[in-house]
């Protein structure tokens, strides 16, 4: 059984190869976007659109297979536990457009265990990319949130992650398991920073010991 790949894989610094159009409908294609569709929510594959997620968005990457395919949960909030989940394929990505305007918010992935952390994303962008069915598209963001996870989750495919993107080490932050309720609440004000050293060692693959 497939699981997310550990923060200290180097597989995730590094940029994600094209997935061949052709080769979308290939056996090893569905079967990768099965198992993100899986890992993404409570109950499975199967039923994907019609139970609660755990994942609001997940990169190909993330399961330890560097080519271009991320899964969004569309219909996600920020406040909201109880709406029906919308979950879309892009295959091989693009941002086309963004927003000049941006917003600052609280980011977390579990590609970096406890830290998380206040990134600047552009409140709206533009993304071409392809289906599951290998069909062209265009999906203009509909609000702040979906456009962010987008944008997390694109920069996935390029080996970037979230804390690459902090402006200042004051907004690295460390949060425990059971400090993420406070957090939601308290993160703009939050002081218990991340030392941006340790996060360069677990970028660079080295074990980091828990603070």
């Amino acid at each position: 059984m497939t699981r997310l790949i550990k923060p200290t894989d180097i597989r995730l610094n590094m940029r994600s190869k094209e997935v061949n159009i052709d080769d979308i409908s290939s056996i090893d294609i569905q079967n990768l976007m099965n198992e993100m569709c899986r890992l993404a929510t409570v109950k499975g594959a199967v039923n994907y659109k019609k139970t609660k997620t755990s994942l609001v968005g997940l990169s190909a990457p993330q399961l330890g297979n560097l080519v271009r395919i991320i899964l969004v949960d569309l219909d996600a909030g920020p406040n909201d536990p109880n709406y029906t989940p919308n979950m879309k394929f892009f295959i091989n990505p693009r941002i086309i457009a963004v927003s000049k305007k941006e917003n600052l918010w609280k980011e977390g992935c579990f590609s970096t265990n406890d830290i998380v952390g206040a990134v600047y994303r552009h409140d709206k962008v533009t993304v071409v990319a392809y289906d599951e069915k290998g069909h062209e598209f265009t999906h203009i963001s509909t609000n702040k949130f979906q456009a962010r996870i987008l944008q997390h989750e694109i920069d996935h495919l390029d080996g970037i992650r979230f804390p690459s993107r902090i402006r200042s080490p004051k907004q690295l932050h460390l949060v425990t398991k059971a400090e993420k309720k406070d957090y939601k609440q308290n993160w703009a004000t939050w002081t218990k920073l991340y030392p941006f050293e340790k996060w360069l060692s677990m970028y660079n693959g080295e074990k980091v010991e828990k603070l």
